[in-house]
This record gives C-alpha cells, structure tokens and sequence, in this order.
C-alpha cells in the first residue's frame, strides 16, 4: 500500500472539511458571479442590438420625410408607411414637442437625458424606467426638427428587471458565503471537535487509523458495553466505581443495595481513617471503628430513601472531626435500586473557620455597642459635671433650680439610653397570643410622648389579626412613630403623620407603613439604617429602628426603610401569613 493513501486518511475529516468545504462554498460563490455577469452581458447586447435596430428605423423614417419635401408636416398615415412595424412614431420641433404622430405615442417626445441637445445623428435609448417597455429611436431632420420611432421591448424590459432584483439576490448569496466561510466555519465543525476529543478521552486511536473510523470504533465499543450493562445490571456499579473513584476529590463511599460495602476512595478512607475494606465486606463489619456513621447509613439503607446534607460528628484517631454526608440512591431505568453512592466531605477546618467569623464579628458588634453606650453615658457624665460645678460655685443663686432641672433632663436621657440599650440587647422572650391590630396602632398613636402630634390611622373594618407578642409590638410601633416625629419636626411641620395598615394577599400577609414628610434618609446612612448607635439625626440614641428590627424578626416578619414619593420616608412592616394570618 503506497504512502499517499495512508497521508489522506491521516489528515481526518475534520482537516478534509476546513480544506475541501471552504473550496467548495468559494468556487459556488465564483460560478453564480459568473453566471450573473455574463447573464448580464447577454442582455446588454440585446439591449444594444434592439437599440440599433431602432436607431437604424428612426433613421429610414427621416430620410423618408426628407425625401418627401421634408419642410412640410406629414399626415400620421404617412408616417405610418414609413415604419409598419413601429410602436409609434412622431416628428418633434426643435424643443421635442410633436408635431405629428401615430400609434401608442407618449406626449413627451424627448425623454429627459436627451431633452435640450441637438440631435445630429440617429441614437437610441430605452427599455427603462423613463421610457418603459419600449425602445426609442431618434434621427435629426433640417431645421432643428428630429423623429422619434417606438419599438415595442415588452421581454427585454421584464428580463432588465428580473436583471436586478437576481443580481441582489445572488450577490447577497454569495457574500453570505463568502462569510460563512470566513467566521463560521469552525463553529461549524465544533460538535464534531467535541465528539472527538470525548472519543480521546476513552482511548487513543490506533495506527493508521483515521478520525472516521476511530469515532465509529468508539461508538461501537460503548454500545457494546451498554448492551452488556443491560445483560448483566451489576456492571453499571462498576461503571461508577471505575469512572469516580479516581476523579473525586471529596470522600466516596459505595453501596449495594444491601448496604454492603463495594469501594470506597483513597481520599474517603483517609477522612474514615480505615483501609479500604474488601467488596462485599458489610457496612457494620466495615464501619466497626464509627459505630454512629454505620448506624446513620444503615438507617439510610433501610429507608431505602437518599440522604442530603447530613452532617456527623466523629472521632478518628486523637482528632475528633465533622463531616457532611450526602448518600444517592443509584435507581434503574424500572426504579428499581442498584445500590447507594455516599459523598462526604470533611466540614472540621471550615467549621473552625466559620465560628471564628462569627465569633470575630460579634465581638467587632460588642466593641460598637459598648462604644456606643460609653460615648452616651461620657456626655452625659460631662453635662452633670458641669452643672454640679456650677451649683457648687453659686450654691445659693435661683440659677441652681435651673441647673438642677438640667441634671433630671440629662438623667432622664441617660435612662433612656440604658431602657433601649437592656431591650435591644436582651429583648426577652415573645409571649405569643392573637392581636387585634387596629386597637394596638390607636394605643401607640395615643402615647403622650409624640408631643401633641396627631397621627392619621388608616385601616380596613373590622382591622386584621395577627400573632405576637403585644408588648413587644407596641414598643416597636412606638418607635417607629417617635422617629417620624422627630423627622416632622425637624422639618418644621406640626402633623399629621400618616399610618396606613393594608392586608396584602400576594404573598399572604400584613403590612404596615409609617410615613412622615421630614427630610428623608440621609446617604451616608442608608447603608447602616438599623445598626445600633447609627442615627441621622441631632442627639439621637441610634437604638429605635434597631430595637424595632429585632422586634419584628423575632416575629417572622421583615422591616425595611425607604424614601417617600414626595419626600420624607416611609418605614414598612410585613408579618407573613406563616406566622399570623389574617382574620
């Protein structure tokens, strides 16, 4: 057998493709040029021989007229002897305007690219857009005067047409082609790329064998071995043992349908730390070591059901270490269960991890609310100082009253800060039990410390339920409402604040909006609205929307603060049907 043949059935299909079907599109693209041109020339010259014919007539007739006195203006039957076969025919002044003429003639005599030259020798033009589906003819006569002879190009005019709208089309075509081959050929040939890079994966070609015949040998080698996985149900297990033990970098653990022991990976019997036990070994037998990990996976066993996301915790030598279990049912085409796939994977170090966050972000929360609390409590110690130096300097002065009044104002203060700060950080235990809601906004609406603002309560009859904690809720409310008067006054109004309760019913729930029209939320706090001591506004604690935020979550709910169409801002309550339904 020669070299060559052997060279061609090396270079694959793939190689055959990029080079034979890039040649084949290119020389399509050549020939329907090539036939549109000379399609193209072809009608030019009948064109051009119809054109000449009309030009030679034209002629005739004016030699006839000249012959014939040619000063005079002939009758249309005269005309008409001198070209029988005509369309039409007529003799125009020196402007073009007839002055004679018979058959289907247009009323224009010159058509606009000749109009206003002198015609001094037989030309033609015509079939176009102009002239329509004619061919004209014109020759000069004495005095300026010319003729005009009409050929019918009925044909000649539908081919010129068809002419153009094929000439797109093909030229569409072929740069269609043209870039096909240029950008998308490859794209072309990527599932065939794909497949044959899967085939290399399972094995390597043998000599002298093309792509073709490798990729039909490995299609026959996997049906071959899906016929015998059908025969003998067994070897798929054996499948996934072959094509997973090896890749997997997390434990794997697998299972017959008994619960024996088949394979386990080296990484999961590092993790275990046992040796690979021998197939069929039972799992109690095989897991003697980790008594709880073989009770949990027999119960999986039993219950013939997958389990997700199980953690256990176990002693493996010195180290005590947690791992997360995931075990998958491996079902038949019928449902039946072939065995069990269990993934595992060690959770210690990332556990450790975790809990050091956690740990490291709650002391960083500790630290900004101890810093909170002692800036607070140092301002105020500072404002009690200086007035108890004040009254010691003028002990018997009237302005001691004063003074002391600014002491209880400051102590109040700091109780204050001390109420919020103790039901913020232990808000204590929800008592749970049915509200009506509406009665629970007029109290909160009542409370004499909004400072004689009205507030507007808008609510449906006979007024939603739900269930909470009443104590825990009224606070809540009430600190919603006291900001919302501090934001009307801040922005110099003196009411109403405007309550709305609404029961929405897609999701299922209670919402309810507290809205004010003070100067809204500021951007340098949008982002830490209900972070304890983060306030915008001038001696304000920071713990309201806080303490009303745990209130809220301790109830399923959610709370979120947003701008007011209009301005000012609108703080939002929703408590899901899950937790309190609507009465």
């Amino acid at each position: 057998m020669s070299s060559e043949p052997r060279l061609g059935r090396r270079l694959g299909l793939r190689r055959e493709i990029l080079i034979l079907l890039p040649v084949a599109l290119l020389l399509l693209a050549v020939l329907s040029s090539f036939t549109l041109f000379s399609y193209r020339d072809a009608l030019s010259l009948l064109q051009a021989e119809r054109q000449q014919e009309a030009a030679r007539l034209a002629r005739g007739v004016a030699e006839g007229i000249a012959a014939a006195g040619g000063q005079g203006v002939p009758a249309p039957e005269d005309l008409r002897r001198l070209a029988p076969l005509a369309r039409g025919i007529a003799l125009l002044d020196a402007q073009g305007r007839p002055l004679a003429a018979t058959g289907d003639f247009p009323p224009a005599g010159l058509p606009a690219s000749l109009a206003g030259t002198a015609i001094r020798e037989p030309v033609a033009a015509g079939p176009n857009e102009e002239l329509g589906d004619v061919v004209a003819g014109f020759a000069p006569l004495v005095g300026g005067r010319s003729v005009r002879v009409d050929l019918p190009a009925g044909p000649l005019a539908g081919l010129l047409r068809g002419l153009r709208i094929l000439s797109a089309v093909v030229l569409s075509i072929d740069g269609a082609l043209v870039l096909l081959v240029i950008l998308f050929i490859r794209h072309l040939l990527a599932p065939y790329d794909t497949l044959l890079e899967r085939a290399k994966q399972v094995g390597e070609p043998g000599a002298g064998e093309g792509e073709i015949e490798f990729l039909l040998a490995t299609f026959e080698r996997a049906v071959t071995e899906l016929s015998r996985a059908e025969r003998e149900p067994e070897d798929d297990i054996a499948a996934v043992e072959r094509t997973l033990l090896a890749s997997l970098e997390s434990g794997l653990l697998l299972l017959d349908r008994e619960g024996a022991v088949l394979a386990v990976n080296a990484v999961g019997a590092g993790l275990l730390g046992l040796a690979p036990p021998a197939p069929g070994t039972p799992l109690a037998a095989a897991l003697a070591s980790l008594p709880d990990l073989a009770g949990l996976l027999a119960g999986a066993v039993r219950q013939g059901g997958g389990m997700q996301r199980q953690e256990c915790t176990l002693r493996v030598g010195e180290a005590e270490r947690t791992l997360g279990l995931t075990v998958h049912p491996l079902r038949r085409d019928d449902g039946a269960i072939r065995g069990y796939l269990v993934l595992f994977a060690d959770l210690t170090e990332p556990r450790k991890r975790a809990e050091e966050a956690r740990l490291s972000e709650s002391l960083a929360r500790l630290g900004e609310l101890a810093g909170g609390v002692a800036h607070e409590l140092r301002n105020s110690l500072a404002t009690l100082r200086g007035y108890l130096t004040l009254i010691e300097r003028q002990p018997g002065e009237e302005s001691a009253a004063d003074y002391l009044g600014e002491i209880r104002t400051e102590a109040d203060h700091l109780q204050r800060v001390l109420e919020d700060f103790l039901a913020f950080a232990r808000p204590g235990t929800a008592r749970f039990q049915e509200i009506s809601l509406v009665p629970l906004l007029q109290r909160a609406a009542a409370d004499p410390a909004l400072d004689g603002f009205s507030v507007r309560l808008q609510a449906p009859e006979p007024g939603p339920h739900l269930q909470g904690d009443p104590q825990l809720l009224d606070r809540a409310i009430r600190n919603l409402l006291h900001n919302a008067v501090e934001a009307e006054r801040e922005a110099g109004r003196s009411g109403p604040v405007d309550v709305r309760v609404r029961v929405e019913e897609q999701p299922d729930g209670i919402e309810i909006a507290i809205e004010d029209r003070g100067p809204g939320i500021r951007p340098e706090i949008r982002e830490r609205l209900f972070h304890p001591f983060v306030t915008g506004r001038p001696g304000g604690v920071g713990l309201g929307l806080a303490l009303a935020q745990r209130v809220v979550v301790l109830h399923g709910g959610r709370i979120s603060l947003e701008d007011r169409d209009g301005g000012g801002a609108r703080a939002v309550l929703f408590f899901p049907s899950e937790e309190g339904g609507t009465a």
